[in-house]
């Protein structure tokens, strides 16, 4: 549909209300301000739901692998072949075994249940979210960050140094999360005992399987759960303490492109002849995701609505216009002005009102997420809030992650509501008698 110059003439000079109309022009503007704040809202919101869904994904398969192989009935035995088997596999990057097992941990200061995970050392520090966590530079970065979210008021620096992987190679040494050292109150060349829910026998009955060790190493891997929760010791120590000689609970497999592991989980079911089986980490917290999805999309319907009221305003406005502008009409159709012509006119009103409102939605919306940690590290900072508690969220920053086909779609869908909320008063103004126009006039 094309529109003429004195068509955009006359509708620039429409929304230009004057004096005796002023109340028209504010109910425009209150139409364009509210589609700015529903299309920047919805940006935003969907930008930090995406964040955190992937974020917590690459943290997760970062530090656990993309794919998990288990057998489902207990410890898998004569792992090394299954572990030859995986490597082979075209797009495999790497496989390691690892024992798993929950217990037990105790501390002068505290007591907490944790899971143990037992891996050979050159594995450990292949994880980058770990052993990135202990470099000088990644300290001397979170010593300078508060965290008013924190337990007790305390600063992920708190633990003090944080030690280095390397010394787990005596065999007496374990890695515990930088929050898991806060809640027992232990640093650096503390011990801790580790009580195994695995019994043994002994002359005075079965009492439950526990060992002493030192803490060699802090991490964090800024997931409150791993931070909170996690214990790693030497694999062979971990299958001792665990009683599962040359056994391992999973072998956790790294693929070499990301973004198709999924294609990965038949083959290496394959490979192994359905001995084990592969699991991906969405589907062992299917849960859990298919919660974030439905939060995501009950959170994109209520903030739809705000846009779609927003553009109820346009109707409004232009309705007040149509009738205010009765007189003028009224002379642009006995000089000529089709009703096509007028149509468009007001058509040109309403969709204007809609695209400015959506362009500085956008704007606003893309300016706010790009600096959306920044702002909540100043507001907790000036206010002393908690907006994003890692205890909650499991992530110690706040997430954002702009899709550009969800921002096309987002401004796409409020464009179309305003034009369709322009289409009546339109159609209305196209209505009007001249004759009736200007005897009111």
């Amino acid at each position: 549909m094309a529109f003429s110059p004195v068509e955009r003439l006359i509708s620039l000079r429409y929304l230009r209300a004057r004096r005796e109309e002023g109340f028209i022009s504010i109910i425009a503007w209150f139409s364009l301000v509210g589609i700015a704040l529903g299309v920047g809202t919805l940006i935003v919101v969907m930008a930090v739901m995406n964040g955190f869904r992937v974020e917590l994904l690459n943290q997760i398969t970062a530090v656990n692998g993309h794919l998990g192989v288990t057998s489902g009935r207990g410890p898998i035995s004569d792992y090394q072949p299954l572990l030859d088997k995986i490597r082979m596999i075209p797009g495999v990057a790497g496989a390691n075994p690892v024992v798993e097992g929950q217990a037990v941990v105790v501390s002068p200061d505290g007591v907490r249940g944790v899971m143990v995970r037992g891996m050979r050392l050159e594995d450990l520090q292949a994880r980058r979210p770990i052993a990135r966590s202990l470099t000088p530079s990644a300290v001397r970065r979170e010593g300078q960050r508060s965290d008013v979210c924190g337990p007790r008021g305390s600063t992920s620096t708190a633990v003090g140094e944080r030690g280095r992987l390397e010394d787990l190679a005596d065999g007496g040494g374990v890695a515990l999360g930088v929050r898991l050292a806060e809640i027992l109150g232990v640093k650096v060349g503390n011990d801790i005992e580790i009580v195994s829910p695995r019994t043994v026998d002994t002359p005075v009955g079965r009492i439950p399987r526990k060992t002493r060790v030192r803490v060699a190493a802090i991490f964090e891997v800024g997931m409150f759960d791993y931070d909170s929760n996690f214990i790693y010791m030497p694999m062979e120590k971990a299958q001792d303490f665990f009683d599962m000689p040359d056994q391992i609970s999973l072998i956790e497999v790294f693929a070499a492109d990301p973004g198709n592991y999924l294609r990965l989980a038949p083959r290496i079911s394959d490979a192994v002849e359905w001995k084990a089986y592969a699991f991906d980490w969405i589907e062992a917290n299917a849960g859990f995701f298919n919660t974030v999805q439905i939060q995501t999309n009950v959170m994109f319907l209520v903030l739809t609505l705000i846009i779609l009221v927003a553009a109820f305003n346009i109707v409004s406005s232009l309705m007040m216009l149509v009738r205010t502008k009765g007189p003028d009409i009224a002379i642009l159709r006995t000089m000529g002005a089709s009703r096509g012509q007028i149509l468009r006119i007001f058509l040109v009103d309403g969709m204007g009102i809609g695209l400015v409102g959506v362009g500085l939605g956008v704007a606003l919306g893309m300016l706010f997420v790009r600096n959306i940690e920044a702002l909540r590290q100043g507001i907790q900072s000036t206010f002393g809030v908690c907006l994003f508690d890692p205890q909650l969220y499991l992530l110690s920053e706040l997430p954002a992650r702009i899709s550009g086909g969800e921002v096309v779609s987002i401004a796409g869908m409020a464009l179309v509501f305003a034009f369709f909320a322009t289409l009546y008063p339109a159609w209305a103004a196209t209505r009007l008698d001249p004759l009736e126009g200007l005897r009111r006039g």
